[in-house]
């Protein structure tokens, strides 16, 4: 590998992504920078779906697979900006880290694997393969990779995420809840004529921490945790609430659906008449005008770990001087998309640890990155072998 001119290209590129925030329905500038810099990589085509997502195409020497390789281009926002010691948007270069938003999830393995799928020799390509950047992850994972594969129709995808350049060959997935408790409305000062639905709330909650974790050997436990709460009416003028919304993340194992997962947590509201609880709906606005909406509910996954997949993701790690290590990812990604839902050959692997990911002062080793490069370009060889 030509190092030098490797690193100079995965810095410049990431440096300016960074320093081209994007959030779901805003990335226009980040989809601009992206083809731009796969046009000037040579990728044979390079375009934008109806959703935004942008795409970049290389054609191989010899009969083979399709292979996509994607990352989402959008990230969470910054928060407390104050807390930052390094610009969120500066992509600072120093003591051998790129800082800023984004640097670890999602646009580190981005820069890394499309540089590393530009770099690969035509000859040492069989079939296709294709750089993908999605929009909306953030939000929805997997829905906007759909329309990818709906125009692909790859025949195994590789999903770049901070998993310090292990491979993972299944994760957990995730879904929302919202637990809506009625109550009856009264002045504050005599609340023993109403029925306060924070009470009720705080009793749901209590409940559901009883619920014993589903276990999995590969992913470990589920997780059910509140993470939002609302009282009606708010704002409130001395007026005991009438009616009370919880919002749980549950992070799902293998094996559990919509069906199981309701049914699970149904039970929790006897005795409360008409209180509920469901998995809503969310839309995400794309910058292309176009608008993706989902069931808010995103399977676990894995693949056979003796499979043809597994063994020739792992000689490739092998071949380009990675520990050939299988693990269980234990958040959530596209790949939920396109092994969860669609049951596709799906990986994940990319530079970085998830314990970056959100944070203050987040930022990606440039060693990592040119780790994941090498990584990148013995999995796009190795699977290049996948018999279509």
């Amino acid at each position: 590998m030509d190092i030098q001119n490797i690193e100079r290209d995965i810095v410049g590129f990431l440096q300016e992504l960074i320093r081209t925030p994007g959030i779901a329905g805003d990335l226009s500038a980040v989809a601009d920078v992206v083809g731009r810099r796969m046009r000037s990589l040579g990728f044979d085509e390079v375009w934008q779906d109806e959703v935004g997502n942008v795409i970049g195409k290389r054609r191989g020497s010899l009969p083979g697979p399709r292979l996509v390789f994607d990352a989402h281009m959008d990230t969470v926002e910054v928060g407390e900006r104050d807390a930052w010691v390094h610009d969120p948007f500066g992509g600072e270069y120093s003591q051998g880290k790129i800082w800023g938003r984004g640097a670890a999830d999602d646009k580190g393995s981005l820069a890394a694997f499309t540089v590393a799928l530009a770099r690969l020799p035509r000859e040492a390509i069989r079939g296709e393969v294709y750089a993908v950047g999605t929009v909306g992850e953030e939000l929805i994972e997997g829905a906007a990779l759909e329309t990818v594969l709906d125009e692909i129709h790859p025949d195994g995808v590789i999903i770049g995420e901070p998993t310090d350049c292990r491979l993972g060959i299944g994760h957990k997935g995730r879904a929302r809840l919202v637990f809506s408790i009625h109550g009856k409305a009264a002045h504050s000062s005599s609340p023993e004529v109403g029925d306060n639905a924070i009470d009720k709330a705080v009793e749901v909650i209590r409940r559901v921490r009883q619920i014993p974790s589903v276990e999995d050997p590969l992913l470990g436990k589920s997780v059910m945790e509140p993470i939002q709460l609302f009282s009606s009416p708010y704002p409130s003028a001395s007026t005991v609430p009438y009616a009370c919304e919880v919002v749980f993340d549950r992070r799902m194992v293998r094996g559990e659906t919509r069906q199981t997962v309701l049914a699970l947590h149904e039970s929790v509201l006897q005795g409360m008449d008409g209180s509920t609880v469901h998995i809503p709906e969310v839309s995400v606005p794309c910058y292309t005008g176009k608008k993706i909406s989902r069931q808010d509910f995103h399977p676990a996954w894995s693949v056979d770990p003796d499979s043809e997949w597994v063994r020739l993701a792992l000689e490739g790690l092998k071949s380009a001087g990675i520990p050939p290590i299988t693990y269980g990812t234990p958040f959530c990604t596209n790949c939920s998309g396109s092994a969860g839902e669609r049951g596709l050959p799906t990986l994940v692997f990319g530079p970085g640890s998830v314990h970056l990911a959100h944070v203050t002062d987040e930022y990606a080793e440039v060693s990592e990155l040119l780790h994941a490069v090498r990584g990148y370009m013995g999995l796009a060889q190795a699977l290049g072998q996948l018999k279509v």
